[in-house]
């Protein structure tokens, strides 16, 4: 039986490790376009001269 929760236990950490990944790689993707949008509102107001 220890064996089968030592077993469940790392499948568990690992989905949560894949998981808390997959959330950093998100966010990052989300700032990185974020940050291009930024970047052509910035680059679209001056060249409308605002």
């Amino acid at each position: 039986m220890t064996y089968h929760l030592d077993t469940a236990r790392a499948t568990i950490d690992e989905r949560l490790r894949e998981a808390s990944e997959y959330r950093l790689a998100r966010a990052i993707r989300l700032r990185d376009r974020a940050e291009a949008t930024a970047r052509r509102a910035r680059q679209v107001m001056s060249t409308l001269g605002v």
